[in-house]
């Protein structure tokens, strides 16, 4: 689904758009491409490659290390436990890295003040499906993300470990919550939303590696630097970092050098800045998004009036998260 447009509206007004349109790069608008297809993609991509394999339907059990160096993993495929030998290990399992944790690769978690539930809806009618919104009454707030075919993957947020009281007031109280801030839309997910089977639950929190590995290891994505679901922008990150990584791996794996810690400070120290970027913007939004105080309230509406007049803002800020290859490529660098 291609997007065009982020807006944030507050009640009927409309505090800020972001236009992708407007930027300067061949691509104009950004992809919320679903996983199966990417990864069906890539799995279609990899069979240009000879001496690739691909095992599907396996799932990860543990690392192998020798001499606190991790060389390879163990796996279980039709109850069957496997070994895999490998120059270098990827972690790219995600928030709740199983990789990461089997390696004892340290991380810092800090909880987020919200709770996100998450769901599929279809686009109503007469709304822009080439739009992001974020629509805001006080502290509660409904993001919507276009999704392939014609859908929006819908955030809700709720207070910090707050679902359980939530659900033992039956799933009016979650309509309730969405008509605070869009009667239309509560109404909405009132005729396609059925019960709490189509809702999930989505714990928010932060996680920072201060290594993103250790020797024959390295992560990627959320298993290395957790962000929070704010417009996608772990997936987005996680895929930046593939990007960057898989050139500088393969220089380093062909010329038969060590996967070591000095290799993951190198690219860490490639990655750090625009990961940095992006945190800092997510916790200064998600300030924003979950106050209820008066003077974070008139503080969010005079930072959204700036912002939605100050184009080079903009244009900075969609440089960083959306626009980074494409600017690499204007300015003539390598990606």
């Amino acid at each position: 689904m291609v997007t065009k447009e982020l807006e944030v509206w507050e009640g009927d007004t409309r505090r800020l758009s972001l236009d992708y349109q407007k930027m300067p790069y061949q691509h104009k608008f950004v992809i919320d491409v679903p996983q199966p297809v990417f990864l069906n993609a890539l799995a279609e991509k990899l069979q240009n490659y000879p001496n690739a394999t691909l095992i599907r339907g396996a799932a990860f059990d543990d690392v192998i290390e020798q001499e606190d160096r991790v060389v390879g993993v163990t796996y279980r495929e039709g109850g069957e436990t496997k070994s895999l030998f490998a120059s270098a290990v990827i972690a790219a399992d995600g928030r709740y890295s199983k990789v990461r944790d089997k390696a004892a690769v340290p991380y810092n978690k800090t909880p987020q003040d919200r709770d996100v539930i998450w769901c599929k809806i279809p686009i109503p009618e007469g709304w822009d499906k080439h739009k992001y919104y974020i629509l805001l009454n006080g502290a509660q707030h409904v993001i919507l993300l276009p999704s392939f075919p014609n859908e929006y993957r819908t955030g809700v947020n709720i207070p910090k470990g707050g679902f359980a009281a939530l659900k033992k007031q039956g799933i009016e109280s979650f309509y309730e919550l969405v008509d605070e801030v869009n009667p239309e839309l509560g109404a909405h997910m009132r005729e396609h939303i059925d019960g709490w089977k189509d809702l999930h639950l989505l714990d928010i929190f932060t996680s920072k590696a201060p290594l993103w590995g250790k020797d024959g290891l390295v992560m990627i994505g959320d298993s290395a630097h957790t962000l929070t679901p704010l417009l996608g922008q772990g997936v987005n990150i996680a895929i930046q970092d593939a990007m960057t990584l898989a050139p500088m791996l393969a220089e380093k794996v062909l010329s038969s050098q060590p996967v070591d810690t000095a290799f993951i400070r190198q690219f860490q120290a490639e990655r750090q800045p625009q990961v940095d970027f992006v945190t800092k913007m997510q916790q200064r939004q998600e300030k924003l998004l979950c106050t209820d105080s008066k003077g974070l309230l008139r503080a969010r509406r005079a930072y959204y009036f700036i912002l939605n007049r100050l184009r080079f803002m903009q244009h900075h800020i969609l440089n960083q998260i959306s626009y980074k290859r494409q600017r690499m490529l204007a300015a003539g660098k390598a990606v």
